[in-house]
């Protein structure tokens, strides 16, 4: 089973901070289990941007997200 820790980095595939984890996440992680920051941004809810590279730092799968961390993609 893969966690989203507390406090892990949402970052985007150059290393920005995108975002944080606010609690661990076990099996899915809900729009509640992350904090996305200024520099990530969302234009239809159903992913967030990083503004320096344009990337998908995080996404709405259905009913769960995948976040972007420094160890890669966890759902």
């Amino acid at each position: 089973m893969v966690i989203a820790r507390t406090n892990e980095e949402i970052v985007c595939p150059r290393g920005t901070l995108c975002g944080r984890m606010i609690r661990d996440a076990y099996d899915e992680i809900s729009e509640g289990d992350f904090m996305p920051l200024e520099n990530a941004s969302s234009s239809d809810g159903r992913q967030y941007v990083c503004a320096c590279c344009g990337r998908i730092v995080a996404a709405r799968d259905d009913s769960h997200w995948r976040v972007h961390l420094r160890r890669g993609w966890v759902q």
